[in-house]
């Protein structure tokens, strides 16, 4: 059968939108030094223009609004929100969108005093927002909205000034609105391909971190994952939850007598007898370390978790693989039982420790048999 165990992992990791948002989103923020420069210098440049034609005043709010507000897009763009381990929130993106738009919005401001500039003056600030945008907008065009929301910033007011404008002026106006935005639109699909692949590969490579390689099924990175959402989901439904902690008899004893090959094909083989006895949704087999296996059971009571060893028991004797080290003669497991209806006074680690301790009991009684134990004795156990 499918193992189940990796379906849900691999469901877990499954290629969702807000995934590549997010990947768009830490492009958008990568090499943003050189976009400091340009705001730091280039704005100098234009404030000091615009103190020359028109005064300080002016000159100097238009500059301090510039910092602030590339200040505030920076800020949340810092190294440490950078992590790829980091989840975003839609909240925040609504967050950076915003202040896309302030950004774009300080050149944009720009717009307002071309009409009380001079011919040689107004090229140059047109010259200068146009270097903006183009050192800008190539990283933010990966993520729309974000485009959107600078570049609004932007043409906005340019397009407001228009009535304003000489033809000269208006001529290159067109120019930055039509050139400019068709040139990085046109590159986005391109950069956007790029993104999804490397987004694609990095998914690929986790999902395969979930898996045991031996033996196919889910490795203790799945069991841990499995075991803390299916104890949330048995303590919301307040409904039991089984364990099981499986260990294969005699083990190194088989390994010393036949050989790590044949070890190996003995893991492999007992994996599958074990996984094709967990067969509804909400069970998951893993391999917990070694020889040793672990059950997860959602929403199976004692009685139901005896029945399904029973199974695995029998399962792994029909498998028939030789062991003359065994006083069965044949391969066979020991397995722990715990049973709990989690509630705040209990913890996964506990319900651990009671099916390893029901193991080791099952192994001191004679092995090839399950031993069990209750944790929240209720009716429904």
């Amino acid at each position: 059968m499918v193992n189940k165990t990796r379906e849900s992992a691999i469901k877990t990791l499954e290629f969702n939108p807000h995934d590549l948002a997010c990947e768009e989103l830490r492009h958008v923020y990568r090499g943003k030094n050189s976009g400091k420069l340009i705001v730091l210098f280039s704005g100098l440049v234009a404030a000091a223009m615009l103190a020359w034609d028109i005064g300080g005043v002016y000159a100097g709010a238009w500059y301090a609004w510039l910092l602030i507000a590339h200040a505030w897009h920076w800020w949340l763009g810092r190294l440490d929100f950078l992590s790829a381990n980091v989840s975003i929130e839609l909240a925040r993106i609504n967050r950076h969108v915003m202040a896309a738009g302030m950004a774009g919005l300080g050149w944009g401001a720009l717009s307002i005093a071309l009409p009380l500039l001079g011919r040689s003056s107004k090229a140059a600030i047109l010259i200068i927002m146009l270097i903006a945008v183009i050192v800008a907008l190539p990283r933010l065009v990966v993520f729309l909205p974000i485009f959107f929301a600078f570049a609004i910033g932007v043409y906005a007011p340019l397009l407001l000034a228009t009535p304003f404008l000489d033809f000269e002026t208006l001529h290159m106006v067109l120019v930055i609105l039509v050139v400019v935005g068709a040139t990085l639109w046109a590159s986005a699909s391109e950069v956007r391909k790029i993104l999804i692949d490397v987004l694609l590969k990095q998914i690929s490579s986790e999902q395969a971190s979930w898996e045991d390689r031996l033996t196919g099924i889910g490795n203790r990175r799945s069991f841990d994952a499995n075991m803390a959402t299916t104890w949330a989901q048995a303590s919301r439904a307040k409904v039991p939850l089984s364990l099981m902690m499986v260990d294969v008899d005699f083990f190194k004893k088989f390994n010393d007598s036949y050989g790590h090959q044949a070890g190996d094909e003995c893991l492999r083989q007992v994996a599958s007898a074990l996984d094709s006895c967990a067969r509804r949704t909400g069970d998951s087999v893993t391999r917990y370390g070694g020889e040793e296996f672990a059950v997860v059971l959602f929403h199976t009571p004692l009685n139901e978790a005896r029945n399904i060893s029973d199974s695995m028991l029998t399962a792994v004797q029909k498998l028939n693989i030789r062991h003359e080290q065994s006083t069965h003669e044949i391969v066979t497991i020991s397995m722990g039982i715990a049973t709990i209806v989690p509630t705040m006074e209990n913890s996964m680690q506990q319900l651990i420790e009671e099916a390893d301790k029901a193991l080791y009991r099952a192994k001191e009684n004679g092995r090839n048999r399950a031993e069990w134990q209750i944790l929240s004795p209720t009716k429904e156990v």
